[in-house]
């Protein structure tokens, strides 16, 4: 009877009163019964000898953007200096209300319209702060081409440096000539990133705003939020942005810069001017190709139009109208123009008929410069 009563005293586990040693080896025992398998010594034969484990080589630190970099979540946070570093950059940037002032004088001004911030902008694309003709010609197209995407961009889109954006919501923001949303703003922000590190350091990077560039994943808007250090991206990185005037300053302030402008156009080219020539069947590369619906400055100039307004399901319709008025003679584009505009006046889009109209008529889009 005494024997069975000390085995259940062994069994009892430990009271307060038995002391804290006693806690801490019965929490220890708990650990090592629940450790997972890896973790525990493997199984040997008896009197087998278990060769102590070479030491690991010291290997060589992952560069950046390789296939071995340790993933972002294996260094949770900023480092703190550099957490510092961006708020005290931040600090130096004044708001008075809608005024926005950088350190160096530069001033953003914004407005409120329908619940969004805007910064209608101050940079047309037309004028001695923009690139020239020239500049655009050397990115890769003809005359013709260039005489469009000028036009287009001078009457119906915005100054390269408006921003706006909705702190509700960041898949809202817009930013450019062509207004981009994010997933654009980002492609266009990497290209110029690549072709002057120091500019968008200057501009972005000391501000907390960067980019995270995985090939073949295209490139991601990161934000360092510096209440708690964590590094924000995506639609969050948006949002961030959009909510504070000083980062949204910072975006129009880099609109003013010649790079992040020639980024934007090469995007427009790239995303926009080619994929719809091709649609159409027509070669994008200069020289214009002789013949084709869209090959005069004001049959691009509806094409880009239409991209612009109604996005490529617009575009392709406008190739199709031209298709079908393609024969002996020239000008199968301006017609599908001008079949396009009757068909946006009939279905209540008055402004973009009017617009297209514009284009339709304008002496600036004649064959031989006036």
């Amino acid at each position: 009877m005494k024997a069975r009563d000390s085995e259940r005293k062994r069994a009892r586990p430990p009271r307060s009163s038995d002391g804290i040693e006693a806690l801490l080896d019965q929490w220890v025992s708990e650990l090592e019964q629940d450790a997972p398998r890896s973790t525990r010594e493997p199984n040997r034969a008896e009197g087998e000898r278990l060769e102590p484990l070479a030491p690991s080589p010291e290997r060589p630190e992952p560069a950046p953007g390789s296939p071995h970099e340790p993933e972002a979540a294996e260094h949770p946070g900023a480092e703190k200096d550099h957490v510092e570093a961006v708020r005290t950059a931040r600090a130096e940037i004044r708001v008075q209300g809608p005024l926005v002032t950088f350190r160096e004088g530069a001033q953003v001004l914004f407005t409120r319209e329908g619940g969004r911030l805007c910064h209608r902008g101050t940079v047309a694309v037309r004028g001695p702060c923009a690139p020239a003709r020239e500049e655009l010609l050397r990115l890769g197209v003809n005359e013709a081409q260039a005489r469009a995407l000028d036009f287009v961009l001078a009457w119906f889109g915005a100054p390269f440096d408006a921003v706006s954006g909705d702190s509700q919501s960041g898949e809202n923001l817009r930013w450019g000539a062509w207004p981009l949303p994010g997933p654009a703003l980002a492609q266009v922000l990497a290209l110029w990133k690549q072709r002057e590190p120091r500019a968008f350091q200057a501009r972005l990077g000391r501000l907390g705003i960067d980019l995270q560039e995985r090939a073949p994943e295209p490139p991601t808007l990161t934000v360092l939020d510096v209440r708690d250090g964590h590094l924000a991206s995506g639609r969050e990185a948006l949002t961030l942005i959009a909510d504070d005037l000083r980062l949204l300053a910072a975006l129009a302030q880099a609109g003013r810069e010649r790079g992040a402008q020639l980024a934007l156009l090469e995007w427009l080219l790239e995303h926009a001017l080619f994929p719809v020539l091709e649609l159409s069947g027509q070669d994008s590369s200069p020289p214009a190709p002789p013949g084709g619906p869209f090959t005069s400055p004001r049959a691009l100039a509806a094409l880009l139009h239409v991209e612009l307004r109604f996005g490529r399901r617009g575009a392709s319709r406008l190739v199709v109208l031209a298709r079908e008025e393609a024969g002996d003679t020239p000008g199968a584009g301006e017609r599908a123009a001008l079949r396009i505009t009757r068909d946006m006046q009939a279905t209540g889009r008055g402004r973009e008929a009017a617009e297209m109209r514009c284009i339709l008529s304008s002496p600036e889009l004649s064959v031989a410069p006036a």
